[in-house]
């Protein structure tokens, strides 16, 4: 009998409950006192002729009492008739099967001669085929899919002679997702519609795995109650019955290219870094990997990754330039910015792509890559037409060399992508401010209250301002004009020059621990190169201690007595202002004439400038989104997925402001997205013309990881015994006698009716006494 029960141990308690309502009587004689007196003779008389009635009548009650706790001791024990019992008690067994199929990427991978995803298919297929045995049914058909569980391809479908051709179809029409599986919550989907109520029809599942470890052993932590195999666990109790059904190849090995990114600001004109990150998920050695990157039409560009040991990865750096088109129209053409509102020169659109070139492998080598779907990535590149700087020379000199600008403008060269210009600090109040990204101020110390508010406004807006302070300014003035007491644009004051004017003693630089990403890649190459440049005079600053850490960070330092300030940044709204406390000449330091000078301005140029609107790569199943100004936009915006399908969205307003306007800044957004390769974005100016945006989407880099789950790890109580772990063959001959029945509400039924009786019988015997 205890293998019947679900939970044991609450019959035990119930047994011991039912001593309660004796315990209860045995204590109720006690209450009374026996007092003699002399009527009770007559008393006894009347007595013994009731007595054997009322103790019938008392034990009565008393057993039904008992039986009303041992009954809610049975009830909370769960008892259920084995499958044996069950079908003695029913002529026809009607089953729903429900189907779980692993439809993800990862199910493409070959099982013998044909993918995991067909062996599934076909094993579904000779399963409803046997069950179609007429045109009358005790068989329905419920077929969930990993990509999306929640909305069932076949819901509940009849399996008879006349219905299965259509079930056929429909299975044919699977194909496998880009996505990722995710076995939590298709599993739990399950476990939820099996655990559903039923109409004296059981459920038989069926969940089909390429069993992946990935999927099984890491998607969450074993320990949570959402442990893919507790789950499935949960489901099989609730299940007539529940077969695991194994789909996957014993070949796991498998080559993926992980990350495909680029490591500078992509500008025209400029050298833009591009990194492959290629995985070996096998168990032996990859050699000569060949890697293929192309953008656009360009000619494609090749390397080779010499060897990647087991469970490693290697890095390709590709560089390419991105060389002017003039008057060629480029995909989507050119977007300017975001609107008027948002800073930004405008860019151009390019489909950058990186692949393994599987025909460089030999038969034998085509083996280590088993899944060649995540042997590709896709990159969406949107490439500024020039990054345009303004320099601003506060200390102008007929001789080039003299210049406060002179080091800066020998950043201007190809293979930046930077357009400089300069003009002098008189020309700061007429400039467009608008045309610029970054405006570097060169030993300039004041601006009008006019040209300062539109320079706050400007930076807020995104732009970047580099304040560089030398022996021309005043520092009453620059305080005035940029500082205002830790209120203006520059993260801090000036004090005073200190240092040795006559190049006779000198500090260096110190890098604080948190590298700034300015200094990052010369820090990489060598990470003494800027503690060794000789600074000879400097200014001291006023800074907000309190602030450090917060608003302001100060990421290089002097190695003075003082530890003064070298730089300083603050960010303001969308923009950044930037304060070296040593000018861009050679007059007070040796750094503008040495090897890491122009890395660290390029680096800070791209840091600042960072990378024309938002991320442009989304992992599948995510969200693409992008902001919508009004003013310029249409607010119906179109989204092209890399299959040609196209749909449309409307924007919406956001919490987003923009200067001189309300209410025109939206955003749209495209949920689910599911395929991998290149999404197209669709704008509709207020002029009738149209602009694109190019998003890329990508695999998630598990889906490569093919190691499956190991036998000694569903060991114990992995899986549970109910659970049937058979290979599709095997499931041929697999036939199902039911399920468990469980009986708590005939239980609970009888245990109202006892409680009833109990009352009932209370009341009349109490009547009658």
């Amino acid at each position: 009998m205890i293998t019947w029960l679900m939970n044991p141990l609450m019959l035990g308690l119930g047994g011991l409950a039912v001593l309660s309502p004796i315990v209860i009587h045995l204590l109720n004689k006690r209450r009374f006192k026996i007092v003699h007196w002399a009527a009770m003779d007559f008393l006894f008389e009347a007595e013994k002729k009731n007595r054997r009635r009322v103790q019938i009548e008392n034990f009565l009650l008393l057993m039904l009492r008992c039986l009303a706790m041992l009954l809610i001791g049975l009830l909370l024990a769960r008892p259920f008739l084995p499958s044996t019992v069950a079908n003695l008690l029913q002529q026809d067994a009607q089953y729903e099967r429900v189907v779980l199929l692993d439809d993800s990427l990862s199910t493409r991978v070959l099982n013998g001669n044909e993918p995991s995803i067909d062996v599934a298919r076909d094993s579904i297929k000779r399963l409803i085929t046997e069950l179609a045995e007429s045109d009358e049914t005790d068989d329905w058909l419920t077929v969930m899919l990993t990509s999306n569980p929640a909305q069932p391809l076949l819901a509940n479908e009849p399996i008879t002679r006349n219905t299965l051709p259509g079930l056929i179809e429909t299975l044919d029409g699977i194909e496998v997702a880009d996505s990722a599986a995710n076995y939590t919550s298709s599993v739990g989907e399950l476990r939820r519609y099996v655990g559903g109520q039923t109409e004296n029809i059981g459920r038989v599942a069926y969940v089909y795995s390429d069993m992946r470890s990935v999927d099984w052993l890491e998607a969450v932590d074993l320990g949570s109650e959402s442990a893919p195999n507790k789950l499935l666990n949960e489901a099989a109790q609730d299940a007539a019955e529940l077969f695991l059904v194994d789909t996957g190849g014993p070949n796991d090995d498998n080559l993926a290219i992980i990350g495909l990114r680029s490591l500078d600001l992509q500008a025209v004109d400029k050298v833009v870094r591009f990194s492959v990150e290629i995985a070996n998920y096998g168990s032996s050695t990859a050699n000569d990997i060949r890697v293929v990157l192309q953008v656009d039409d360009a000619t494609p560009q090749y390397q080779v990754a010499p060897s990647i040991p087991p469970g490693q990865t290697a890095e390709l750096i590709f560089p390419y330039l991105f060389t002017s088109r003039v008057g060629e129209d480029s995909e989507g053409g050119l977007i300017a910015g975001k609107g008027d509102a948002i800073l930004g020169p405008s860019f151009r659109n390019y489909r950058v792509s990186a692949s393994i070139d599987r025909q460089a492998f030999s038969h034998e080598e085509l083996a280590a890559d088993q899944l060649m779907e995540d042997s590709s990535a896709a990159f969406a590149a949107r490439v500024l037409e020039g990054i345009p700087i303004l320099l601003v020379d506060g200390d102008p000199s007929a001789v080039s060399e003299r210049s406060e600008t002179h080091y800066l403008q020998s950043l201007d060269v190809l293979g930046t992508g930077l357009s400089m210009r300069v003009v002098t600090a008189s020309k700061l109040e007429s400039v467009s401010l608008s045309e610029y990204r970054v405006i570097f101020l060169c030993n300039v110390d004041e601006a009008s209250a006019d040209r300062i508010k539109s320079l706050k406004q400007w930076t807020e807006d995104g732009g970047a301002l580099v304040l560089m302070p030398g022996n021309k300014v005043r520092a009453t003035a620059f305080n005035q004009s940029f500082y205002r007491d830790g209120t203006g644009l520059s993260p801090a004051g000036l004090e005073a020059i200190a240092g040795d004017p006559t190049m006779n003693r000198w500090v260096n630089f110190e890098v604080a621990p948190q590298v700034h990403p300015s200094m990052r890649v010369i820090l990489e190459s060598d990470d003494t190169s800027l503690s060794k440049v000789d600074v000879f005079s400097w200014w001291t600053s006023i800074i907000d201690s309190k602030e450090i850490g917060k608003s302001i960070v100060v990421p290089l330092r002097l190695s003075d007595p003082g530890n003064s300030v070298a730089m300083a940044e603050r960010r303001l709204g969308n923009g950044a202002v930037i304060l070296y406390t040593v000018p861009g000449d050679g007059d007070w330091t040796m750094w503008p004439s040495s090897p890491t000078f122009a890395p660290v301005m390029i680096d800070l140029i791209d840091y600042l400038v960072g990378s024309v609107g938002e991320n442009t790569n989304v992992r599948i199943g995510g969200q693409v989104s992008y902001p919508v100004d009004l003013s310029v936009y249409d607010s119906r915006v179109s989204l092209r997925d890399p299959g040609g399908d196209k749909v449309e969205a409307v924007a919406r307003p956001t919490d987003e402001t923009v200067a001189g306007k309300e209410n025109v800044l939206y955003r749209v957004q495209f949920n689910e997205i599911l395929r991998r390769g290149f999404y197209e974005i669709g704008l509709k100016k207020n002029t009738g013309e149209t602009e694109s945006v190019l998003f890329a989407s990508n695999t998630d880099p598990r889906e490569g990881q093919l190691k499956r789950l190991p036998e000694s790890a569903t060991e114990g109580d992995f899986f549970d015994e109910k659970i049937k772990r058979v290979s599709a063959m095997e499931l041929k001959g697999a036939k199902v006698v039911g399920g468990n029945t469980e009986i708590w509400p005939q239980l609970l039924i009888f245990l109202i009716a006892v409680l009833a009786l109990e009352q009932f019988l209370g009341w009349w015997f109490g009547k009658k006494r």
